[in-house]
């Protein structure tokens, strides 16, 4: 099809947009027609998470009833294993742009399987339903530079030819009210942050391999890769960060309890984010 015959398409019709990520990118069902992936299998945080749920919904893997129990965000919040649905893959060969939030780095793997991390992070009540036995075996780790780029290169093959948008975090400052990560992990993040910014990694000098102060540093070195791999692999990539520079935290972002980061836009905030990536998909797609 010639660009103008995509583009006369979609005047024509809406864009359907496969949503992998979490709540944050959901206000984007306020200005387009959107799966249903995230409220009705999971919340997704990685690379590996992703692609997980692709081979699930396209029927490429199968979790074990036990294993399912405790990987999916809607089993857990219904004490049960999710079945598939054929409207799963439906919604999946439909989709005509796929918008993928990547927010972390951490996986949590068991038997093979990436296990959703409220079922094992202590400082979320969801992990008390998980078996002890899960728990104690689940392997926590951290993706480097290499696997994160490898995966995006598996992803976009999964959406060929179809449209994709990256989206990565909201990194905002810690300031008096919010709450910044744990320090537990302090020297496994650090130690993955020096090695995707190293020079054998190919990273530039201007790398943020000491991130503002104040900021969130295993996103600020996130955003950067996910910028980086973006621009290499030709995909669009959003940092939603810019909004800070036009809103005050306070009325975007909520405080989140004790221990936590930064995670949830308030009501205004994912308005004017949702706002933000519709402009973004209209741009990839030739919508005026």
């Amino acid at each position: 099809m010639s660009i103008t015959g995509w583009r006369m398409k979609y005047h024509k019709s809406s864009v359907k947009v496969a949503l992998f990520g979490t709540c944050r990118i959901a206000f984007t069902r306020n200005h387009f027609s959107c799966t249903d992936f995230d409220n009705a299998i999971s919340f997704v945080h990685t690379t590996k998470e992703i692609l997980q749920l692709f081979r699930f919904i396209t029927r490429q893997i199968e979790i074990p009833d036990s294993v399912n129990r405790y990987c999916f965000r809607t089993s857990l919040l219904n004490r049960q294993p999710l079945a598939w649905s054929g409207v799963f893959l439906e919604q999946f060969r439909e989709a005509d742009l796929f918008l993928i939030e990547i927010c972390s780095v951490t996986k949590y793997l068991y038997q093979g399987y990436y296990m959703h991390h409220l079922a094992t992070d202590r400082r979320h009540d969801f992990y008390k339903q998980t078996p002890e036995q899960i728990i104690r075996e689940t392997v926590v780790s951290y993706q480097d530079r290499q696997e994160i780029e490898q995966d995006i290169s598996e992803i976009m093959n999964f959406i060929h030819p179809r449209k994709m948008l990256i989206v990565s975090h909201i990194n905002a400052p810690v300031t008096s009210g919010y709450s910044d990560p744990p320090v537990g992990k302090g020297k496994k993040v650090m130690r993955w942050i020096r090695d995707c910014f190293s020079p054998a990694s190919g990273a530039s000098p201007e790398d943020p391999l000491t991130p503002l102060q104040g900021n969130i540093a295993r996103r600020a070195a996130l955003i950067d890769l996910l910028r980086g791999v973006s621009q290499k692999k030709g995909i669009p990539f959003l940092d939603p960060s810019m909004l800070l520079k036009r809103y005050r935290m306070k009325r975007i972002l909520q405080v989140e309890k004790s221990g936590l980061p930064i995670s949830h836009y308030t009501n205004y905030g994912g308005k004017v984010a949702g706002r933000l990536y519709a402009a973004e998909i209209k741009k990839i797609m030739g919508l005026p």
